[in-house]
């Protein structure tokens, strides 16, 4: 269970690239033009978009983690479910789902629009995917290089790896409680920085 958490950031960085490869379509064949000519202004446009986006994104969160909890089982004979219960799943997917459509997704469409390059949006992939493996992911950090140790501090990824992995190993522990709150507020200071960018570079490209 110990790399689940590198799986589910993955799910959630993968899902919002090909959403994000998806408006691009859009974009190219003028379907969003014709969006822009109904009597809806542009920000409810694009945020109905990331809410549906969402909403796929965390169902395919869950079927990731339930296929995760019967690989488990079926290797260790033993169904184990996260310590923090039904409400440590949801907050996992709320996490994943929000670092996915929040951070990775503004990012990405902000990409879309200013090339309009279907090529330039699933090159982002393997950045984050050298972001998620430069962290403790896949090997706890006193495995890690020094100079890897003293870069993970500044990777955001790292900190949305260790809540998640809280939640599934340790439950709602004093030190998980303050993971998922470093968590949220790197997503919530990440999400604000990168909707402006966003926002910024479609307002540009429609003018």
């Amino acid at each position: 269970m110990y790399i689940t958490p590198a799986i589910i950031i993955l799910t959630a960085i993968f899902g919002s690239v090909n959403s994000s490869a998806a408006l691009l379509v859009d974009l190219n064949t003028g379907y969003f033009d014709k969006l822009r000519a109904t009597p809806a202004s542009l920000a409810p446009q694009v945020i109905a978009r990331f809410m549906s986006e969402f909403t796929r994104l965390s169902l395919q969160l869950f079927l990731i983690i339930t296929v995760s909890i019967l690989y488990h089982k079926r290797i260790s004979g033993v169904l184990e479910l996260p310590e923090a219960g039904i409400l440590g799943l949801i907050t996992i997917v709320l996490l994943a789902a929000s670092f996915g459509i929040g951070v990775v997704g503004n990012l990405v469409v902000a990409l879309a629009f200013k090339t309009k390059s279907e090529q330039a949006v699933q090159a982002v992939f393997p950045l984050f995917f050298v972001a998620v493996f430069m962290s403790t992911a896949y090997v706890p950090d006193v495995l890690l290089p020094d100079w890897l140790q003293s870069a993970i501090v500044y990777n955001p990824s790292e900190y949305l790896i260790r809540a998640v992995r809280g939640i599934f190993l340790e439950g709602f522990t004093d030190s998980t409680i303050d993971s998922v709150t470093i968590a949220v507020s790197c997503i919530l200071v990440l999400t604000t920085i990168t909707s402006t960018i966003n926002y910024r570079t479609i307002t540009r490209s429609i003018d």
